[in-house]
This record gives structure tokens, sequence and C-alpha cells, in this order.
């Protein structure tokens, strides 16, 4: 599902909003009609004292994924010391480090969304959700033709556009096989479909409106299995005749229907 659609920035660098314009519709492509994942372009955050966007941000079941694609395009290069510059015309131009500033926002998001829990988050057997195990993913999306070089560069999360949308499924299908193997013997964060849909709204400060969002999953607890499936629990006990004499006692369970008639039925003794 896509929350809020891409907007052209007239005052950033054309192959930067180029790179973004096709990251936006590959996760267009890719997502829109996914009810697992739910798809916010232009996320504003605050951090600390300033206002960043997050270009893209993929919210779903098992988390969330930041996404910049407007950074990575040029020449960058990336000293020891982790300080970035991009060549402008024969010149070393410093620039902000994106894989810090986008730590930060999701440092950011993850306190705004902790201090608003019981808004966000519903109930289920009593207990209240929380958004401190929420995996939360950063991805950078290098521009084609551009280069970055350095020893400073971790970049095991930087991708090219064609490399995101598969990340992102194998993901979210890492983290819905750890639900039923219980990977580790930890809990994997999970949200109710209801709950995604009101983290997503607040994210982008809409009014949560429950009664529009899907139906939370039922609980899958061993309880709420018994009675759903209507049985009572009790134990039903029938007494039945033995060969010889004699009564015999059953489980309601174990009985089969007779394959005799009626009439035969009638005619033997008691």
């Amino acid at each position: 599902m896509i929350l809020t659609e891409y907007k052209f920035r007239p005052e950033s660098d054309s192959r930067a909003e180029e790179n973004c314009a096709d990251v936006a519709n590959k996760l267009k492509t890719a997502f829109a009609e996914s009810t697992d994942m739910i798809v916010i372009n232009d996320l504003q955050i605050k951090v600390y004292d300033r206002q960043i966007t997050v270009d893209h941000a993929v919210l779903h079941t098992y988390g969330m994924t930041l996404i910049s694609s407007r950074t990575l395009y040029g020449k960058i290069e990336v000293n020891y010391r982790g300080e970035w510059s991009r060549s402008v015309k024969g010149r070393d131009i410093p620039m902000e480090n994106p894989i810090d500033l986008y730590k930060h926002a999701s440092k950011a998001v993850r306190d705004d969304l902790v201090k608003s829990v019981e808004t966000i988050m519903s109930k289920h057997n009593g207990v209240q959700k929380t958004f401190d195990g929420m995996p939360i993913e950063l991805m950078f999306i290098q521009a084609p033709k551009s280069g970055l070089q350095g020893n400073g560069i971790n970049s095991s999360a930087i991708l090219f556009s064609e490399q995101l949308t598969q990340t992102i499924t194998r993901h979210f299908n890492s983290y819905k096989k750890r639900v039923y193997q219980q990977f580790g013997g930890m809990d994997v964060f999970r949200f109710f479909s209801s709950d995604m849909f009101a983290c997503a709204d607040y994210l982008i400060g809409k009014e949560i409106d429950r009664e529009s969002y899907p139906v939370a999953q039922p609980d899958q607890s061993a309880s709420g299995a018994s009675s759903s499936s209507g049985q009572s629990g009790k134990r039903v006990i029938v007494r039945t005749k033995q060969i010889g004499g004699g009564p015999g006692i059953i489980k309601a369970r174990s009985i089969k229907p007779s394959r005799k008639k009626p009439e035969q039925m009638a005619k033997e003794p008691d």
C-alpha cells in the first residue's frame, strides 16, 4: 500500500531527484497491492533540533525500513575518520554523513513511537505491546554511474535500486519464519493489522481512525484456540455393554456409528 506518494523536490540536485523517483517507482510497483507493506514517501522526522526528510519508509508486519535515495550520487570519497566529501567540478565539497544521520533518525522515530505506544498499539490478552524490540533497518541507494571510494565506508547497507525491493522482501520473509520457529527462544516483534495502519497514520501526523483499518488478527493463544473451536473442554463419558456382561466405559470421541440396521437393533435383547 502507498500511503503518501512521491513528490518532486525542485531544490534537489537533478541526479539525486532522478534516483529518488526511480526508487519510489520500484517501491510502488512492488508493494502497491500488498497488505503487509505500507510505503511512506518523504517522511518528516524531527531529529533533536532539526527537521529532516526520510526519502522513503516501508512499514511492514515485522518492523520498519528507512531508505535514503537522494544522497549517494556523483563521486564520493570517505576517509578513515568517516568524513564524507563529494567531488564537484574538481573540488571536494564536505557533505553530511548520511549513515550517521539516519542512525539518529532511527533513534528519533523509535523514541517518538515509544512515547505514544498506548495510542498506537492495542492491548492483547491484557498485555501492552511496545516498540522497544521493533527492528528498524537502514538502506542507502547508490545512483547508477556513481562512485564510492575510501576505507571508511561500511557498504553492508548500500544497495542499487534494483536490489531494494528484493532485499526488503527477503528480510520480511526472514522475520516471518522466525515467528514460527521462535528463533533463539525470543519473541519476534509483530504488528497486528490495525496497529500497523495506526502507526503509519501517526508517523505522517494523520488522525488515528481504527474503524477504517483492517480487523486485528485473532489471538493465537491456546485458550483462544480452544474457545474458538466451540468445544467445552469437558470429557464426555458413555457407558456401553461389554461382551460377556458388565458395563464398559469408552470416551465419546471413540464412538463410531453402528452399521446395523434399525430393525436388527430393535430385535436384540437388552
